[in-house]
């Protein structure tokens, strides 16, 4: 008798325990489609037609077309060039379609959203330092910079330890090690085509190198991440870090970077709308070869 109870109470348990990890994978399931679902409707995603994304094509090699011809005849700086550029050239097509979908927005003033468009993003290399990239409705304008290789003054940097130490390398390496000093410089522009083209951020990195062909060293002479407020618009930076990275003796790199928090306000409320990291690396290596790269996501 007891047998047969035991046997009943443990079916039991095993039935309540097998009802109950359905149920928990159920809900655990439903919960999972209703954030994504949740996380979907923070998208905004404007679709153009064919004729519509043609128009758009068109207005980005216009302004591309401008930009070069600018730059190669104009004394202009290449920010005033490009901020001139995208005020005259409004890609009218864009923002008319995105300034459509923004007034039927009915969103949690709290949450951020992402604004996308089915137009792929398209970057043109202007020249070899000069690179303007179309990404929905930003523009993304990165510039590099890089002064010529200049050798070190010996009267300033020579002393008894570096005097004895010449004393005793060897030849070879003694003709090819006198320093050399190089500048660069880059930074990453962010313009939004949407909001008059204006310049919502700009993130810089500016580094002096010395290196002697086995050690390389760097110090920062500029660094910055700033932005441009005006009425109506919402543009912040957090996070902001800037500071030399020190992988090997042979390898410098110098950056900056920071988010920008990109937005508007609605009603008297902040929406935002995009938060965007930014970050800019100027590098060198023992030899004096300058490179540069970025990130934003």
């Amino acid at each position: 008798m007891i047998k047969k109870i035991l046997t009943v109470f443990f079916v039991s348990v095993l039935f309540i325990s097998i009802f109950l990890t359905e149920t928990l994978n159920v809900q655990a399931s439903e919960l999972k489609e209703n954030t994504v679902q949740a996380q979907n409707n923070d998208d905004i995603k404007i679709k153009f037609n064919n004729s519509e994304r043609k128009k758009i094509i068109i207005d980005r090699e216009n302004i591309i077309s401008e930009i070069e011809e600018k730059t190669k005849t104009s004394s202009k700086s290449v920010n005033s060039i490009i901020s001139q550029t995208l005020k005259e050239n409004t890609q009218e097509t864009l923002n008319k379609g995105i300034e459509k979908k923004l007034k039927t927005i009915n969103h949690d003033l709290h949450k951020s959203i992402e604004l996308e468009t089915n137009i792929e993003p398209e970057t043109f290399e202007i020249n070899e330092n000069l690179s303007v990239t179309f990404d929905d409705n930003f523009v993304i304008v990165d510039e590099f910079k890089e002064s010529a290789e200049r050798e070190v003054d010996e009267n300033t940097d020579l002393n008894l330890f570096t005097f004895v130490d010449n004393l005793f390398v060897d030849k070879a390496y003694a003709a090819t090690s006198k320093k050399k000093i190089k500048n660069a410089s880059h930074s990453r522009s962010i313009y939004d085509t949407a909001i008059k083209s204006l310049k919502l951020v700009t993130a810089y990195i500016g580094a002096e190198f010395t290196y002697d062909g086995k050690k390389v060293t760097a110090r920062r002479t500029g660094n910055y991440m700033k932005t441009e407020n005006v009425a109506g618009i919402l543009i912040d930076v957090v996070e902001k870090k800037s500071a030399i990275q020190k992988p090997s003796s042979s390898r410098r790199i110098a950056y900056q970077e920071g988010s920008a928090i990109l937005g508007f306000t609605v009603k008297g409320h902040g929406l935002k709308l995009q938060e965007k990291y930014l970050r800019v690396n100027v590098e060198s290596n023992a030899k004096g070869k300058i490179t540069k790269n970025s990130i934003l996501r």
